[in-house]
C-alpha cells in the first residue's frame, strides 16, 4: 500500500455525543471494517467484465493459490468434511439446473468459517470453473471478485479510520457533524521529519493514504499474478467519484477496533456554527482537564460563499454559557474587537 507521509494534518468531523467524549477521555480512535461503511461500493469497487476465458481462468487459479495457503486452518474447522460435502451438493445443484445465480455466493461474510469452506471447495475443483464459465460467465466474474475481496480484506481484517483534507465543506459538516452542531478535530499525522505524531505506539505506525475517486471500473481480469497482489491496495483506495467532495484521508491499521493515539496530535478544535456556547465551554473544559492544548476555532457562514470560514474563537463565541472563562485552563482566547 502506498504510504503518503506528506499528509501532515487531517480533519475529523464528530457529532457531540458519548462516543466523542470516550474518544477524547481515553485518547482512542476507532478503526472500522471498511465493508460496513455507508457507501456500498467502498472496498467493493466496480470492475470491467471480460470475455477472455484465459484471463478468467488465471484469476480463478490465483484465488485457488491464495485460499490454499490457509488449507491447514480451513480443514481444521469443526465438521469440515460434512460442511464441505454440503457445499459440493449446493454447487452441483446450481450447475445442473443451469441457473448459477448470486444465491451461490450470498453467504453472510460474517459467517467466516462457512465462507472459507465454500471458497476452498469451489476453487479446488477446476471443473466448476469450466461449467460455470459456459453457463453464466457474468455471475462467475461477480463471484470471483467477491471471493477475492473476502480473502484480501475480510480475512485480513483491515481497520480504517477516515478523515478529510478539508474542514470547510458544508456537506461534511451536515453529514458527519450533526447538521453543523458538532465539531471538527485537526490531527497532526506526521511531523517535519516524517515521524508519526498520532501513533501512541511508534513501533507500529498507521499507514496513511489519500483516496482516489473515479467513475471507471477496475480492469481486474487482465492483471498478472504480481499485479493481483497489489489489487488489495487499489480496492481500499478507490471510491466512486461522487464522493470526491470528502477529500478523504485514510489511516490503515492491521486490525479493527479501538487504538490509542497521542493526545498531543490534536492541534485544533473547530466548533460547528450551530454549536451552543455551553457546548463549546463544556468541551473546552474537558480538553483542558485532560492536558489537551488545542487552538480554538469556529466555523462561520459567509454572505458571499458556500464554503465555511474557519476563524479563531473569541470570548463572544462562548458568552452566555454561564461559566467563567478563567476556568478553561487553555491557551488564552483572543478577545473580540
Amino acid at each position: 500500500m502506498k504510504v503518503n507521509k506528506r499528509i501532515k494534518n487531517v480533519y475529523k468531523y464528530y457529532t457531540i455525543n458519548q462516543n466523542l467524549y470516550n474518544s477524547i477521555i481515553n485518547n482512542e480512535l476507532f478503526f472500522s471494517n471498511p465493508r460496513n461503511f455507508n457507501d456500498p461500493f467502498d472496498s467493493n469497487p466496480r470492475f470491467k467484465l471480460s470475455n477472455v476465458e484465459q484471463d478468467l481462468r488465471n484469476f480463478f487459479v490465483y484465488i485457488q493459490k491464495e485460499i490454499n495457503k490457509q488449507t491447514q486452518e480451513i480443514t481444521s474447522i469443526a465438521n469440515f468434511k460434512k460442511r464441505q460435502e454440503s457445499f459440493k451438493f449446493l454447487i452441483d445443484t446450481f450447475l445442473k439446473i443451469a441457473d448459477v445465480s448470486g444465491e451461490l455466493y450470498s453467504l453472510d461474510r460474517e459467517n467466516y468459517d462457512d465462507k472459507l469452506i465454500e471458497i476452498f471447495t469451489f476453487y479446488n475443483n477446476i471443473e466448476y470453473f469450466k461449467k460455470f464459465v459456459k453457463q453464466n460467465n457474468v455471475e462467475l466474474q461477480k463471484k470471483m471478485f467477491d471471493d477475492y475481496i473476502f480473502i484480501a480484506i475480510d480475512v485480513k481484517k483491515y481497520g480504517i479510520w477516515s478523515g478529510s483534507l478539508t474542514a470547510t465543506c458544508p456537506v461534511m459538516w451536515g453529514h458527519y457533524a450533526n447538521n453543523h452542531s458538532g465539531i471538527c478535530l485537526e490531527f497532526e499525522l506526521f511531523d517535519s521529519n516524517d515521524n508519526s505524531c498520532i501513533n501512541y505506539l511508534a513501533e507500529s505506525p498507521f499507514k496513511s493514504i489519500i483516496v482516489n475517486y473515479t467513475n471507471e471500473p477496475l480492469d481486474i481480469f487482465s492483471l498478472s499474478g504480481n499485479q493481483l497482489q497489489e489489487l488489495t491496495d487499489v480496492i481500499i483506495n478507490t471510491k466512486y467519484e461522487k464522493w470526491d467532495y470528502e477529500k478523504e484521508v485514510r489511516l490503515i491499521n492491521s486490525k479493527q477496533g479501538l487504538e490509542k493515539f497521542n493526545y498531543k496530535s490534536i492541534k485544533s478544535i473547530i466548533f460547528g456554527y450551530r454549536t451552543t456556547p455551553r457546548e463549546r465551554y463544556a468541551l473546552c473544559k474537558l480538553l483542558g482537564s485532560l492536558r489537551y492544548k488545542p487552538d480554538l476555532f469556529i466555523a462561520k457562514v459567509q454572505p458571499d460563499s458556500y464554503e465555511l470560514k474557519i476563524v479563531q474563537m473569541t470570548l463572544e463565541d462562548i458568552a452566555g454559557s454561564g461559566v467563567h472563562i478563567e476556568e478553561l485552563n487553555l491557551k488564552e482566547i483572543e478577545k473580540p474587537f
